[in-house]
């Protein structure tokens, strides 16, 4: 697989060389990229803007004869994921390495002073001590002596995106001086800086505890995480991810629950108002009601049942007893975009509260609430119930 290599802020291509080394023997073609403006510390970047980086980077993916697999670290994650935007039917997962993708609108590396168009190197007492783990007085005086300014319109630039494909691309996020689970938690928060996660389909966390620069203080776990996700998903023509065959019991029906939610995603992608309030013959259930009860089941099942916690709006408004089918029968008065993102958004959601559960205490974490006869069930009780509950629902 081509697997395109990004550096952050004040970075070359050379910053990749120990995990491009370990990528090729792993039987990988690693490209890294050295971004425009980041040729030399004499190059001129007073006007290099944000889109040119994302052309660059671009260019590089027309030139792969399939498709690739985009690594970013850092404020480099902005960049591929505008790449994702540009060309989201030639990347086939994005890696993302201390950051995540920037949202529209948003400036990629904000909170950095810009003189003379350009983002030198800070003094490492403006970094937290978190982003410094493992990097000792060697590691930071040749960081120190290898860095290049980045154009200080990285810094200014708004990111631009347009096609929502882009939340169909799978996504890989390295967690390093921050852990999964509070990226988790920022996620769940609806946080700005994070909001794009949210709304992307198939989110895996993995944890890899060191500093902001693990390229070079943990070179050959991250090479190795990055070769074990290099491979090329079979998605069908309706953006269904197909459950991989050899991977173990947790992956396998996280995959089956993912592949059912993309189905009703299928199924409801572009229905308008009327269509979605429609019934058939004497049944009175819709694709609208379809779509608010399973994102109240998401709800029900991952936030209350398997956490504890309490409903919020707009479930914890609704007089359940007098109105149980109100989910159901609500939906018609909604906008269908509203619904969709009360959808995506509880499930995303659960995906957080599922990677959580899974890092503190696996597939057989006990639920706090019981099954349907009183039994204590787990996470892997609810995750092959909510398979059930898709597919049922698809098949309506």
């Amino acid at each position: 697989m081509d697997i395109i290599l990004i550096p952050g802020l004040w970075l070359d291509a050379s910053s990749w060389q120990q995990v491009a080394s370990v990528l090729e023997e792993s039987g990988h073609r690693p490209r890294a990229v050295t971004l425009p403006g980041m040729e030399s510390i004499d190059a001129d970047r007073s006007d290099i803007s944000l889109r040119q980086a994302v052309a660059a980077v671009v260019a590089e993916v027309d030139s792969s004869e399939g498709s690739v697999v985009l690594v970013a670290h850092s404020a480099g994650g902005g960049i591929a994921h505008a790449v994702v935007d540009a060309r989201p039917d030639r990347v086939a997962r994005v890696i993302y390495v201390g950051g995540f993708p920037t949202p529209s609108g948003h400036a990629i590396a904000g909170g950095f002073a810009v003189e003379e168009g350009e983002m030198r190197l800070p003094a490492w007492d403006q970094f937290d001590d978190a982003d410094l783990t493992d990097l000792d007085e060697d590691r930071l005086r040749e960081f120190r002596n290898r860095a290049i300014p980045s154009p200080g319109r990285f810094a200014t630039d708004e990111q631009v995106l347009g096609d929502d494909r882009r939340h169909d691309v799978p996504v890989t996020l390295v967690c390093t001086e921050f852990s999964s689970e509070e990226l988790q938690r920022w996620v769940e928060a609806e946080l700005d800086p994070v909001a794009e996660i949210g709304l992307i389909r198939h989110v895996e966390y993995v944890d890899i505890p060191t500093g902001h620069w693990p390229q070079m203080t943990r070179p050959s776990e991250l090479a190795m995480a990055i070769a074990e996700r290099a491979f090329q998903p079979h998605i069908d023509e309706h953006q269904r991810i197909h459950p991989e065959g050899e991977v173990g019991e947790v992956l396998l029906a996280l995959g089956f629950l993912d592949y059912q939610r993309a189905t009703l995603a299928w199924k409801t992608r572009g229905v308008d108002r009327a269509g979605l309030a429609a019934r058939t013959a004497d049944s009175s259930l819709t694709l609208g009601g379809i779509l608010k009860h399973m994102a109240l089941v998401e709800e029900s099942w991952f936030s209350a049942g398997l956490h504890g916690r309490e409903y919020g709006p707009p479930w914890d408004e609704v007089d359940w007893a007098a109105t149980p089918d109100w989910d159901f029968d609500s939906a018609a008065d909604d906008d269908p975009d509203d619904l969709r993102r009360m959808w995506n958004t509880a499930c995303a959601r659960s995906r957080a509260l599922v990677a959580s559960t899974l890092a503190s205490g696996g597939f057989d974490t006990p639920a706090v609430r019981t099954g349907p006869e009183g039994e204590r069930v787990s996470l892997r009780w609810i995750v092959l119930h909510m398979v059930e509950e898709y597919a049922r629902h698809n098949g309506h």
